[in-house]
């Protein structure tokens, strides 16, 4: 069938492009500007408009009211989610750009390699033969128009690019597990939809001067199924061969121990689920992070990006049959038993030792500011090979023991509404259920000063507790025996990094509504010192623990307020339960839900 198709699309070629289709605005400018939202719909339209192969269609609205593009490259014309949902040997790669609008290479790539595809059938059989392409080349629209040359103070081009975050102040690169924003919604609904196999996120990276025009981040630490760690390590020693045989050396994200200094050493890290690459590992899917070099001018940028799609398109043509295989394993993995027996790690963390590494820096020294009084690095032309040591053995340091179900009660709806935008499947209480759980009970609650992200995150000590509760009719049962169980962990185990607790959708549990009156309470504590006089042993233990207490008469009072049978014993409770015993889930009266 694709040897025909491969015939007639050559053939229609010759006719629809007779007129060569115009050259983006990159190319016109000499590499000195990209286009604007506008511009760059226009430009898409009419490709796709005479080309078989590629359709545009949009996935969503932004806040204030742009669509939200999608190009879809396919040789069989297959453009729609349910063509592909029989495929065997075939993958489905994503590729976004301009979630940090200011970074805008990865949209000026993306338009070069589609033209490709779009009028030169051999290398749409190169790169299509067994990989369907998605490519959103604005994902932050309203950022994207606020253009002007000042967006990006440490960046070298273009003349005007876009802003960082979205309309509303958002970074959409910290919303994939919260989803706050509009936009991420959408992206949620493509993403269930279409399921890809394989995702790109192009950014351009701050940060020290070197060498590399472009750097990557993958999750090959253990974030991931083993065997589809392993797969994603071979895929990434591939793409540095490949891209160093172009003359695009490539290394690790670069972070350094001490910040701007390389020879302080290299640190690699594990992507939290609110960022793009950390997200899809916990969909069993690898996520590529490009970040190419701010420094570097643009055309370099440019050329850097699309090499590395063009190239990971290549790979993927070749290994579509093993990585279709190692995602669907690792999505059985993770909805079996044996995923749940053993402790489950939400974050993970670098030991100390190292290994050499050969570092392509510039020669640089430390300054200390006679305005400032500061130290910062100066950096020169001049390249310097430097042997370093990289730091990239990470072994798990918040764990969990996964239950079998988690259950929420109907009015905790900023739960429900995100299991139902991941796609997290759930049924429902038909009747008010009485059940033994484990769940946490929390102290010591602390909220951030300063806003992140439009939160004030919040951090807190917590004990885990089994205890009889009753949970009312509409309640969401979160059965763990589904392919998103690392989402719905992350979601709801409270340590997660990212959990909807600590970005403060619970906060209410952590307020007290009724109080005391002095004149109540002290005559209480009087008979409940008379009743047991060891509470004035505990109480001033208590107060030589903590300085401030002793000296805060009202917090004393509410020490002995929270012993008397009338203060709210669900302050600081966790609505969510944990189930740990499956055979029970089944026998609860259970209807069809998320």
């Amino acid at each position: 069938m694709k040897v025909a198709w491969i015939f007639i699309f050559f053939l229609i070629s010759l006719v629809a492009f007779a007129e060569p289709v115009p050259e983006t605005l990159f190319e016109t400018s000499g590499g000195k500007k990209t286009p604007g939202y506008d511009e760059t719909m226009t430009w898409f339209r009419n490709l796709a408009g005479q080309s078989d192969v590629l359709q545009m269609t949009t996935f969503g609205t932004s806040p204030e009211g742009r669509l939200l593009p999608l190009i879809i490259a396919d040789l069989d014309h297959r453009f729609s989610p349910s063509q592909h949902a029989t495929r065997q040997d075939e993958v489905v790669l994503l590729v976004q750009a301009c979630i940090h609008a200011g970074e805008s290479c990865g949209k000026d790539a993306g338009m070069l390699l589609m033209r490709e595809l779009a009028t030169n059938p051999e290398v749409a059989r190169k790169l299509l033969d067994k990989v369907t392409l998605l490519f959103i080349p604005i994902f932050n629209t309203d950022g994207h128009e606020r253009f002007g040359p000042y967006n990006r103070i440490n960046q070298n081009g273009p003349d005007e690019m876009g802003w960082r975050v979205n309309s509303r102040n958002q970074n959409l690169n910290r919303d994939f597990l919260k989803a706050d924003t509009p936009e991420m919604r959408f992206w949620l609904k493509l993403y269930q939809e279409w399921l890809p196999d394989f995702f790109i996120d192009i950014h351009s990276t701050d940060g020290a001067d070197y060498q590399y025009a472009i750097t990557f981040g993958l999750e090959t630490h253990g974030n991931m199924d083993a065997e589809l760690s392993s797969w994603t390590s071979i895929y990434r020693d591939a793409m540095i061969s490949g891209m160093s045989d172009v003359n695009f050396p490539m290394a690790p994200y670069v972070s350094f121990k001490e910040w701007h200094d390389p020879r302080s050493g290299l640190a690699t890290w594990v992507a939290g689920p609110r960022f793009s690459q950390g997200y899809t590992a916990l969909q069993n899917r690898p996520g590529l992070l490009i970040e190419t070099h701010m420094l570097k001018d643009y055309p370099t940028r440019v050329q850097a990006a699309r090499q590395l799609v063009r190239q990971t398109m290549e790979y993927l043509n070749s290994e579509a049959s093993a990585l279709r295989e190692k995602v669907l394993q690792a999505d059985d993995f993770a909805a079996s038993k044996v995923f749940r027996r053993e402790p489950y790690a939400l974050t993970l963390k670098l030991t100390d030792n190292h290994r050499p590494f050969t570092f392509l820096g510039v020669s640089y020294e430390k300054v200390t500011s006679e305005i400032t009084g500061g130290d910062w690095f100066r950096f020169s032309d001049t390249p310097e090979a430097m042997e370093v040591e990289l730091y990239d053995e990470l072994v798990p340091n918040v764990i969990a023991q996964l239950p079998e179900a988690y259950i929420v009660p109907p009015q905790w709806t900023e739960i429900i509404d995100r299991l139902n935008w991941h796609g997290i499947k759930y049924q429902v209480l038909t009747e008010k259920t009485e059940l033994e759980v484990r769940s946490w009970r929390f102290s010591g609650a602390k909220w951030r000063e300063n806003p992140y992200e439009g939160h004030h995150p919040v951090s807190f000590e917590q004990e885990m507790v089994t205890e009889t509760r009753n949970f009312p009719a509409g309640s969401a049962v979160v059965d763990m025996n589904q392919r998103s169980a690392r989402v719905i962990a992350h979601l709801l185990e409270p340590q997660g990094p990212d959990s909807l607790i600590r970005w403060g959708y619970l906060d209410a549990i952590f307020e007290r509504v009724e109080y005391v009156e002095s004149y109540v309470i002290e005559d209480m504590i009087r008979e409940m010192v008379a009743d047991d006089p060891n509470l004035l042993v505990e109480l001033e233990k208590r107060k030589i623990e903590d300085p401030e207490f002793a000296s805060d008469p009202w917090a004393i009072r509410y020490w002995f307020y929270e012993k008397t049978p009338y203060y709210d014993q669900k302050v600081g409770v966790y609505p969510v339960g944990l189930l740990d015993d499956a055979g029970s889930i089944s026998e609860l009266p259970l209807i069809g839900g998320g």
